[in-house]
């Protein structure tokens, strides 16, 4: 059993003195290559990583769900006819988020209990959000299946926990998050179409790389407005490559060319300008990447990395000096291919492309040259691509 999903059931049982009924689990997951494109309809390339939330529970009587975070030391309750967003404790709405969507999408939700458990790094872009999500709707389906099967439909649920971080938690974010979470699959990379979900691949990573991710320890948030900001700024760009562009339909900067930026970017702010030239070629920078790991050339993918990190911090705005900071300094350390941000943005991780036998020895020198430019220990993290969320019954 894996360890982080043995200590859920055994922190329930501590908590609520009953053996749970139900368990779920579902990993977090780094972006690797197409940052901010996914509500741009662009495609990302990404992996869910063997870092997971654990929720373990049992239904009760009545319309209350009581839910404890082990995380967080705390406890709060909801109604599931009626959730509400909770001041105190905001990671409970994440939970309360996906009980209201599960409902209004049909589903049959009573009263439970349950405690949430985790090994995601929380604030450092790896998206705990989304795989707390994707582990409450799995572990709602174990606890009231309606007759749906062992496992949800995975692109419908992936779509229920992006509404409910939409239009719950106040975050607009992209699919990104919640289809890693739900597709991840072993070894593979994840190549998710957001256009077009059923487009959506796996490519091999391949025995030869590792992916490291440095955990800057610059808080990560996204409901701060900055994220909602940058998604505007792009939306407007594809309203002026529209009516540029008409009568060829431009309905998202996926449209719209580096060929074409250049040509009809006048009328756009400087700002917005450089917004959209960030989405365009980041997407021909997904398009480049995922030829060069079909051939192999872990070389050109890692310059295709570190090329995304600067067009992020110079165009998009969405680095900082501590993001900075660790992609120049992981040049040069063992087996280094290339480096950039990873997620949101404005703070939290980088992720690192590395040969795999160099791994852990490029791990101790980043961690080593960051301390001695900073005088703060980052987090270090070896990821291996894992599978999606899952779920189970307990006898």
């Amino acid at each position: 059993m894996i360890p982080i999903l043995k200590a859920a059931i055994n922190d329930f049982a501590d908590i609520f003195a009953e053996r749970p009924a139900a368990w779920s689990l579902a990993p977090g997951r780094v972006e690797i290559l197409g940052n901010h494109v996914d509500y741009n309809d662009g495609m990302v390339i990404a992996a869910a990583i063997d870092r997971r939330i654990a929720i373990a529970g049992r239904p009760v009587p009545g319309t209350k769900a009581r839910v404890y975070s082990r995380t967080f030391n705390a406890g709060d309750a909801f109604d599931v006819e009626s959730p509400t967003k909770n001041p105190i404790h905001p990671w409970i709405d994440y939970v309360a988020g996906v009980v209201r969507e599960w409902r209004e999408a049909g589903g049959n939700v009573g009263g439970f209990e349950a405690v949430i458990t985790g090994d995601v790094p929380l604030g450092a872009g790896l998206s705990s959000s989304a795989a707390l999500e994707t582990a409450t709707a799995h572990f709602l389906h174990r606890l009231y299946p309606a007759g749906k099967g062992e496992t949800p439909d995975r692109v419908a649920t992936a779509l229920l926990c992006q509404r409910a971080e939409n239009r719950f938690v106040g975050v607009n974010c992209g699919i990104l998050d919640q289809f890693s979470s739900e597709m991840g699959k072993e070894g593979q990379l994840i190549v998710i179409d957001c256009r077009d979900l059923a487009l959506s691949r796996h490519v091999p990573l391949g025995d030869k790389a590792a992916l490291v991710i440095a955990n800057t320890m610059a808080r990560h948030a996204l409901v701060d407005g900055g994220y909602n900001r940058l998604r505007e700024d792009c939306h407007a760009a594809a309203r002026h490559f529209a009516e540029k562009l008409a009568p060829r339909p431009i309905t998202h900067l996926r449209d719209v060319s580096p060929g074409d930026w250049e040509k009809h970017r006048a009328g756009l702010s400087d700002i917005v300008a450089k917004r959209a030239r960030h989405v365009v070629t980041e997407i021909q920078r997904v398009r480049d990447g995922i030829a060069a790991l079909e051939r192999g050339d872990l070389a050109a993918f890692g310059r295709l990395l570190t090329a995304s990190h600067m067009s992020s911090r110079d165009d998009f705005g969405n680095s900082c000096a501590e993001l900075d900071r660790m992609v120049a300094l992981a040049d040069g350390c063992p087996g280094h291919f290339g480096t950039r941000l990873s997620g949101g943005g404005f703070g939290g991780c980088t992720v690192s492309v590395v040969a795999a036998g160099e791994a852990g020895r490029f791990a101790e020198a980043l961690a080593g040259r960051y301390e001695a430019a900073t005088g703060v220990r980052p987090e270090m993290h070896l990821c291996h691509p894992a599978d999606g969320a899952t779920s189970g019954t307990l006898a």
